[in-house]
């Protein structure tokens, strides 16, 4: 039987083999991609975002397979905020770009969610512990798993990056959505022998690669989430002051 949070999905899907590359940037600089209504979230006084690599399996919306497209990979790029919900905080992400491989994936999701979806090609190769995702002109990113995953610690970067629950989305200056991002807890483990090459002038602007090259142009950390299945729903107005 269907419970109230699964009747609310607008999409249902499983996330898996996610790979997480985590760069610092200046504060300044990306205060320019909060929406309103939220606060930049900062993990120990540092700024970050993080390109996400992984893929979907057996997606559905609104309970439907999607024809031809259940099963993708996505690139994005992501950065963290926080909005004040009665007593407490969400915390929650903004993504500032989406790259996957087909059209008609990204053109659902840029109608519902107004989210920045980009269209290129996207490959992952699996084999055994190995895994790598190839994008674009020379992008990719990837490493052995190791053996054993475990929960992340609390307080660690790995945990600010990837529990969070809510994500937020700038239509313009006095219009914000909000939506939740359900899922059970994920394991992770550090990856071995990483391979990575992100083009980030090419891929995100001349802006984003000056931001990057600040810190020294490398991820401060690359870690593997296994994933498990996930639920989206329809993005919410909020009320803004």
């Amino acid at each position: 039987m269907k419970n109230k949070k699964d009747e609310m999905n607008f999409l249902k899907t499983h996330w898996e083999n996610l790979i997480m590359a985590n760069y610092e940037v200046d504060a300044e600089f990306i205060e320019r991609y909060v929406p309103k209504g939220c606060e930049l979230d900062l993990y120990e006084g540092r700024a970050l975002i993080t390109v996400v690599a992984f893929g979907f399996r057996d997606t559905k919306i609104l309970g439907v397979p999607i024809p031809f497209y259940r099963d993708f990979p996505e690139i994005n790029l992501r950065m963290y905020v926080k909005r004040k919900e009665g007593d407490g905080w969400r915390r929650g992400v903004v993504f500032i770009k989406e790259i996957i491989p087909h059209r008609l994936p990204a053109w659902i999701a840029k109608t519902v969610f107004k989210e920045n979806f980009h269209v290129m090609p996207v490959d992952v190769e699996l084999d055994e512990r190995f895994i790598i995702y190839r994008w674009g002109e020379e992008n990719y990113m990837g490493g052995i798993v190791q053996d054993k995953l475990c929960d992340w610690e609390a307080g660690t970067e790995e945990q600010f990056i990837g529990d969070n629950f809510w994500a937020y989305k700038r239509v313009n200056e006095n219009k914000t959505l909000e939506f939740e991002v359900t899922h059970e807890a994920w394991k992770m483990c550090e990856l071995e022998d990483v391979e990575l090459n992100i083009d980030f002038e090419q891929l995100y602007g001349e802006e984003f690669a000056e931001a990057i090259q600040i810190y020294g142009s490398k991820p401060r950390i690359v870690f593997y989430l296994d994933g498990n299945g996930v639920g989206v729903t329809l993005p919410r107005k909020l009320e803004t002051i």
